[in-house]
């Protein structure tokens, strides 16, 4: 891990028509540019051949997508794109035909199979519910085609039933309840023709689902059974065949249908990316940024396809277009959690320290601290060691932060050792360090000492940036530059020297270097626009400066205040984890003075609660620490991400 990002240079690709394509696949096959969008960049002469790549793009993505539905079908994984070189198809109407061709076989025999087994679901209900009544000798027409007789059978859920009989007492009807599935029943409803109407609007009330039986199903239940049951069989064959169809196109076609997606997949990448490149009379050309070290690979191929081809490289400075550099991150590795949690609050600009470094180190620090137990701690590096092992499927997403968790977990049991503290039980292990709850007020001070290096660590760290950066006047003027850490130093000091006698640098000073700070901080927007000659340097006038600049000082001082006063909470959280703990073993004495099994219960759930809840909250408040009084003294976050141009080694990560 790196404290800067990968050094990055900007070039410019001049490439002759006829070689435009030629280039763009090796491009694609390199993997290591990352174009940026010049297309309004043209002559007018230009102008038919970037709406051909725009068509021709469109026809790729109907192809792609056509052809992932067709691999679908057949249950064919796409897998990743081959090793081998892929070349890109010229035309996309010379593979349409077959792509149509075939996506027709597919889909007559997929609609027979479908329609097959719907036919077969739909003879099965009508086994089900004329299984109750296959004993009946009676021929089933007569039972539901009668003059004076209406007739439903069907499912209706069994809670329904009782309401159904109560709701129709005044009519007569029988309903019999042939057998019970589950919370539904299967029933035959009886009653006179006449009353048809009120029984069908009653029975819809209820939920009774009837069975349609075509007329041409005639006999007894149990003949109707035995038909249905050939029908099936027949339906079934039909299926078999649709299926060993299907399975020999499968067979026959996988290799080729894989082959060719990855082709036109790679060919729209390819006529996407012509799209993106700037257009003159004769040539396009390409911009993007790409790793210096990789800059002289790049020219040696490209000028072994042409020596025509022009390379203008501008090596990234400190300029304001260099700062729109992308930034490389890594995608593995142990830091790789942290890192997760420093793009959240922003990119890392180039030129800038990429803190992931620092939160490795202190995010845990912090957690530990205000999770101090033995107990706890261990169970938190378990399940970090879990979720980096990937050993349950359905938390594979956060493995990346099982780093994170494990380093806290390892962190909570050393500063439980430190607290003596295992499980919220105070009295079994020594206390290497202290008790938190016996040394309430040591531990807050002792925290806020703790901020005051963190604080002066990050001022420090927006130094390095700016020096980095040669950005002079932010770094001796600004507030958060040389003069606000001597401000902020200066403060400490009086502070100290207030309640610590014999303190070894006299009061004045700190006073002096205040002083000197506080004038510096007045003078860095005047000199801000000096350098830059930018006039008027005082903009809106002097009176306006300096009272914008008192206010900003102001603000600086109560920033200064707040910060520091924020890390208090540490300790805060660290008596409250110990508080919290001895509060379940109160609850528990009072449930079960003998500390039987109901005694044992609840300091198993408290453990459990602390764990879950408590955690939650002290890992929002060690992000807000890290976030909001460490990161935002040097960090800005205004970087973008480094996405080369590449075809994606997978159908998943091409969706992305």
């Amino acid at each position: 891990m790196k404290w800067y990002p990968e050094r990055m240079t900007e070039v410019e690709i001049e490439v002759p028509n006829h070689f435009a394509r030629k280039v763009t696949e090796l491009l694609a096959d390199e993997g290591f540019l990352q174009m940026e969008d010049i297309s309004y960049l043209h002559a007018e002469e230009s102008d038919v051949r970037g709406s051909n790549w725009q068509v021709k793009a469109n026809q790729f993505a109907n192809l792609e997508k056509q052809l992932l539905e067709t691999l679908h079908s057949l249950n064919i994984d796409p897998g990743q794109s081959p090793d081998e070189h892929i070349k890109m198809i010229s035309e996309p109407e010379d593979i349409q035909p077959f792509v149509n061709q075939l996506e027709e076989e597919i889909q007559a025999r997929s609609k027979d199979l479908m329609a097959s087994q719907q036919e077969i679901n739909l003879r099965n209900a009508y086994i089900r519910l004329l299984n109750p009544l296959s004993d009946v000798k009676i021929p089933f027409e007569r039972i539901r085609n009668r003059r004076y007789i209406y007739s439903v059978l069907g499912t209706m859920p069994a809670d329904k039933i009782d309401r159904f009989k109560t709701s129709m007492t005044n009519i007569p009807f029988v309903l019999l309840e042939l057998k019970k599935e589950g919370d539904q029943a299967i029933v035959l409803l009886l009653g006179s023709r006449q009353n048809k109407e009120y029984l069908h609007r009653a029975a819809r009330s209820a939920y009774l689902v009837g069975v349609d039986l075509p007329d041409s199903y005639r006999g007894t239940p149990a003949e109707i059974i035995e038909v249905l049951n050939k029908e099936n069989e027949t339906l079934q064959s039909r299926i078999d065949s649709s299926s060993q169809e299907i399975e020999k196109i499968r067979d026959s076609r996988s290799n080729r249908l894989r082959e060719l997606y990855w082709r036109v997949r790679y060919s729209r990448l390819l006529s996407e990316s012509l799209m993106r490149f700037g257009k003159l009379k004769h040539s396009y050309l390409v911009a993007g940024w790409l790793p210096s070290n990789k800059l002289e690979k790049l020219s040696s191929d490209l000028q072994a396809i042409s020596t025509s081809i022009i390379i203008d490289v501008k090596e990234s400075g400190m300029d304001s277009e260099s700062r729109n550099a992308p930034i490389m991150i890594e995608k593995k590795g142990f830091d790789q959690g942290f890192q997760k949690l420093v793009t959240t609050y922003g990119m890392p600009s180039y030129n800038e320290l990429n803190p992931t470094l620092l939160l490795l180190l202190t995010f845990p620090l912090i957690f530990g601290a205000m999770f101090g137990d033995v107990g706890h701690g261990l169970i938190l590096a378990i399940a970090g060691l879990v979720l980096m092992l990937k050993k349950i499927k359905k938390l594979e997403r956060l493995a990346s932060l099982g780093s994170v968790v494990l380093l806290c977990g390892i962190s909570a049991i050393v500063f439980g050792f430190l607290f003596g503290s295992i499980f919220g039980i105070e009295d079994l292990l020594p206390a290497v360090w202290m008790h938190p709850m016996h040394n309430i007020m040591n531990l807050l001070l002792i925290t806020a000492g703790f901020g005051a290096i963190l604080l002066s660590l990050a001022n420090i760290l927006a130094l390095v940036n700016d020096f980095h950066q040669r950005h002079w006047v932010h770094f001796f003027f600004n507030s958060k530059g040389l003069a606000g850490l001597l401000l902020y130093w200066s403060l400490l000091g009086l502070i100290l020297s207030l309640f610590i006698k014999n303190f070894p640098v006299d009061q004045l000073v700190f006073i002096v270097v205040a002083i000197v700070s506080i004038l510096m901080i007045f003078l860095s927007g005047f000199l801000e626009r000096y350098f830059e000659k930018k006039r008027p340097y005082f903009e809106g006038g002097f009176l306006l400066y300096f009272i914008q600049s008192f206010f900003e000082l102001f603000e600086t001082l109560i920033g200064y205040l707040s910060n520091s006063l924020s890390y208090v909470r540490i300790g805060a959280f660290a008596v409250a984890h110990a508080g919290l703990s001895s509060v379940f073993f109160i609850l528990a004495n009072i449930v079960d003075p003998g500390k039987g099994v109901g005694y044992w219960l609840i300091v198993a759930f408290g453990n459990i609660f602390v764990i879950g809840f408590e955690g939650m909250i002290v890992s929002i408040q060690t992000l807000r620490l890290e976030y909001y009084e460490f990161f935002s003294k040097f960090f800005s976050g205004g970087g973008r991400k480094y996405q080369p141009f590449q075809l994606a080694k997978s159908n998943k990560e091409g969706a992305k």
